[in-house]
């Protein structure tokens, strides 16, 4: 199987990388205030890896790169860590480590950690922009609370930094458009946290089961060839439907099911493969309730009650959207697919059971490609009391700092925590890879979640109700209403 130069590189990376495992971590409490100093000339990169070009070395002068992160007990859904204390022999911990550390020494830096508590940032990033103070230079904020934080003119625009190019592919595209607002590159998402990669949609599959069933579709194959859609998913998962104790009465408790998963996991997943929005933009970039009107979306939309409709067993929408039990449907072998964050799938360790994973399916074979929807991780910020000489450090350590997380701790936390640990195939890492490479955002899974996706959830799929333009109409004031406010109040920024 032909692999991405990235997975390519990994093991050459990490040993290229071995540096002396001082203790590294960083918190404000260990350092003193940000001081800009001066940088001496760029120094070109040379490559001969088949990595991209690496960006230009400058000397920093020992400068610092302060960057404001949730604890992971404030942000338990998602993979917060960023910096790590040392290297210990756990791969994915050293290539953390290790491109920290190759940052560090090339450009004459530090790169700093300051903990915060996740519901806090919402008023201590106004106060400290109020207040000038620049404890930190860039935070980790969730995505839900962009907005606020924009409204609250307490941000700049990426595109102040003028150096960055946030085109290339150690930043993550998708991202970058989705939290561009009216010009004001609001928030964009780097390869150096984990965030958004492990709050991202993939269905996890039961290997085992698809063998013991004498199932003959080859998945990855479908994959591949562009024939993994929402019926053939549904058709592999009614294989798997079986009263197994024989009561006559279907439970999650005893029986076994074609998918599990969260109503909001599995139809926001869905939705979004199928390339629906909630939230779109129209020429002019101006957002939008992207359902109301919208015949594709409402068929799309139809078409998954009429599928549990027809055989409710096969999805179990049951189960309340945060429910500690529902994965143990597919860990304990009673489920054919689990729709789940990758960050959830990786803790799948120590089952008796094969398992693989496959993007999201498309809606049917002639949508062009996949789209894997990234929702409920943070995105990086910039306050507004930085000045031109912040700005300069900021983007010179933030891009190298992404761009050897892209080569390094990706790789390894694709090829070696999730594949090594939990899925045993190249094949899943394949497909891994492509969930990477096909991230897609919703506003309406995020900063309006709960006047469009929550909505939807309760009262059209949970319920199955087959009415949807209708129940439609009944939100469609509302998410406009919404979204007509922001667009004002962004056009007063300006």
């Amino acid at each position: 199987m032909k692999r991405s130069v990235i997975f390519a590189q990994t093991a050459l990376l990490l040993a290229a990388l071995l540096i002396s495992c001082g203790d590294s971590t960083k918190t404000a409490a260990d350092t003193t205030s940000t001081v800009t100093t001066p940088v001496t000339e760029a120094t070109e990169t040379t490559v001969d890896d088949g990595r991209l070009p690496a960006p230009a070395i400058v000397d920093m002068n020992g400068a610092e790169l302060r960057i404001l992160n949730s604890t992971p007990e404030s942000f338990n859904w998602a993979t917060t860590t960023i910096l790590v204390e040392e290297a210990d022999g756990d791969i994915l911990n050293d290539a953390l480590f290790n491109r920290e550390r190759t940052v560090e020494e090339l450009y004459n830096c530090s790169i700093v950690e300051v903990p915060e508590a996740n519901a806090d940032m919402e008023k201590k990033i106004p106060n400290a922009v109020a207040a000038g103070d620049k404890y930190f230079d860039t935070a980790m904020l969730f995505d839900a609370r962009v907005s606020t934080i924009l409204l609250k003119d307490c941000l700049m625009s990426w595109d102040e930094i003028k150096s960055l190019d946030l085109s290339n592919p150690w930043w993550d595209n998708a991202a970058t458009a989705e939290y561009n607002f009216g010009g004001i590159q609001a928030a964009v998402s780097g390869a150096y946290s984990l965030y958004n990669y492990s709050t991202r949609h993939v269905y996890v599959f039961n290997n085992k089961m698809m063998a013991e069933l004498d199932v003959d579709d080859d998945i990855y194959e479908m994959v591949r060839e562009g024939k993994w859609t929402v019926d053939e998913m549904y058709r592999l998962g009614e294989m798997a439907v079986s009263d197994l104790n024989g009561d006559g009465v279907m439970k999650e408790t005893d029986d076994r099911y074609g998918i599990i998963g969260t109503p909001t996991r599995h139809y926001s997943a869905l939705l979004m493969g199928s390339d629906v929005r909630y939230i779109d933009r129209d020429k002019d970039g101006a957002l939008y309730f992207a359902i109301d009107g919208n015949e594709y979306a409402q068929s799309v939309m139809a078409k998954f009650v009429a599928l549990d409709l027809a055989n409710k067993d096969i999805f179990t929408n049951k189960l309340a959207d945060i429910n500690v039990d529902v994965d143990t449907v597919f860990t304990d072998g009673r489920a054919m697919f689990c729709a789940a964050y990758v960050g959830e799938a990786a803790k799948m360790r120590g089952l008796e059971f094969d398992i693989g994973f496959v993007p999201a399916p498309k809606f049917d074979e002639g949508q062009e490609s996949y789209h894997s929807l990234v929702e409920g991780g943070a995105q990086s910020i910039l306050p507004r009391m930085l000045d031109e000489d912040d700005l300069t450090r900021v983007g010179t350590i933030l891009d190298a700092f992404a761009y050897y997380s892209y080569y390094e701790s990706i790789p390894a936390y694709i090829d070696v925590l999730l594949m090594g640990k939990v899925a045993r195939n190249e094949d899943s890492e394949e497909m891994l890879q492509l969930v990477f490479d096909t991230s897609a955002y919703d506003l309406g899974t995020g900063i309006w979640s709960a006047d469009t996706k929550n909505k939807y959830v309760s009262t059209i799929f949970e319920v199955s109700k087959t009415d949807i333009a209708s129940r439609t109409e009944k939100i469609t004031s509302g998410i406009e209403k919404q979204l007509e406010k922001f667009m004002t109040a962004l056009d007063d920024l300006s």
